[in-house]
């Protein structure tokens, strides 16, 4: 079991998940909009390509935590 902390501009979930878990269900079960967002996972920058990996496929490992962030970039956000 992988512990998943999910992280949003707006709200923040902990999920327990198998590392066999496709990483887009479990965006779809938390409800988690994955349009315009950058996804991070542990701090590395998953590719939308990537997104029908499991957990495991990602290098996360089994009994561990993780932690997965979606951020959308608002138009207004100054460089």
């Amino acid at each position: 079991m992988i512990r998943l902390t999910i992280g949003t501009n707006t709200k923040r979930s902990t999920v327990v998940v198998e590392p066999e878990t496709i990483l887009a269900d479990v965006l779809e079960e938390q409800e988690v909009s994955t349009a315009g967002a950058a996804l991070h996972l542990n701090g590395t920058l998953i590719p939308g390509v990537d997104i029908d990996n499991s957990l495991e496929e990602l290098g996360v490992q089994d009994n561990t935590s993780a932690t997965l962030i979606a951020v959308v970039k608002a138009d207004s956000a100054v460089l």
